[in-house]
């Protein structure tokens, strides 16, 4: 009976110590980097808990670990229409995170369970089909910044309502439907060919104005000629007319003259008549 006891009172202390490790052991816990702690107490959060050690009283308090890094969502095959009612199917790819500072808040209204599928991906796809439907098929390529900025702003404006930060978007994919991407095509040949008929016009018409200028330069050079001719002739007359034309006569003999002397002479010096001076009749 002694014996019993005995090690009865052993077993007390090692008992009490187990059962004081075990309570600082739930009593205690660790919270990572990028996340957030939120203290629970027979269902309702009371505090938040920031990275590093934390305390909680053990089979009252539990603690809910929420991840507030930026997580990247990838929404894709949403289906919108366009402003002029062309079906478009698109990949969008997000990064957003949790306000830290409102995560209890957060806990409350919402919960934290695929908290995704059930709220950040139907507001993004909200905010696309509000966007898109803004817009004709055709600026929903030629404007994607553009929409970009639109859907981001409208999906900002609703994740924060569920504290919850936007902080980049990029469309990674546009689909049209067959017919359409056979419109583009088409006009797209359009363009060409009628940029190719312009560029054709333009050197025509450039063509054109080189002629031009050119028989513009030939005439002005004709003018020119026919100016300078008149002058000739001009101050040719006036030459005459100073000289009586004796002199004048007989520059024209000379130039006409093939260098030959006559072989027959009439009239002695007759034959040389036309190279010889005339004296003016007395």
């Amino acid at each position: 009976m002694k014996q019993t006891l005995k090690d009865t009172g052993y077993l007390i202390p090692v008992a009490i110590a187990v059962i004081a490790l075990v309570t600082i052991f739930l009593s205690c816990g660790n919270i990572n980097a990028g996340e957030r702690g939120i203290i629970i107490r027979f269902g309702r959060p009371v505090r938040i808990v920031t990275p590093g050690l934390y305390a909680k009283i053990p089979f009252i308090e539990t603690v809910k670990t929420v991840n507030v890094r930026t997580e990247t969502v990838l929404t894709k095959n949403m289906n919108a229409s366009s402003k002029d009612l062309q079906e478009v199917s698109a990949a969008v790819t997000t990064q957003c995170h949790f306000d830290p500072d409102k995560v209890i808040e957060t806990y409350s209204k919402f919960g934290y369970d695929d908290f995704q599928r059930r709220i950040v991906i139907p507001a993004i796809f909200e905010s696309v089909k509000s966007a898109f439907s803004k817009f004709n098929a055709e600026e929903l390529i030629t404007k994607r910044e553009e929409v970009r900025a639109l859907i981001f702003d409208s999906l900002k404006a609703l994740l924060a309502s569920y504290n919850v930060t936007l902080d980049s978007l990029q469309i990674a994919d546009l689909n049209f439907s067959q017919r359409f991407n056979d419109a583009i095509e088409e006009k797209m040949i359009a363009e060409q060919e009628a940029l190719k008929a312009k560029n054709v016009l333009e050197r025509v018409k450039t063509e054109a104005q080189q002629q031009l200028e050119k028989a513009n330069a030939q005439a002005e050079a004709k003018v020119l000629l026919a100016k300078a001719e008149a002058e000739s002739i001009r101050l040719q007359s006036e030459v005459i007319k100073e000289t009586g034309g004796d002199q004048y006569l007989l520059l024209k003999a000379i130039e006409k003259w093939d260098g030959r002397t006559p072989t027959t002479l009439l009239g002695g010096e007759a034959a040389l008549a036309p190279f010889l001076p005339l004296e003016p009749k007395r």
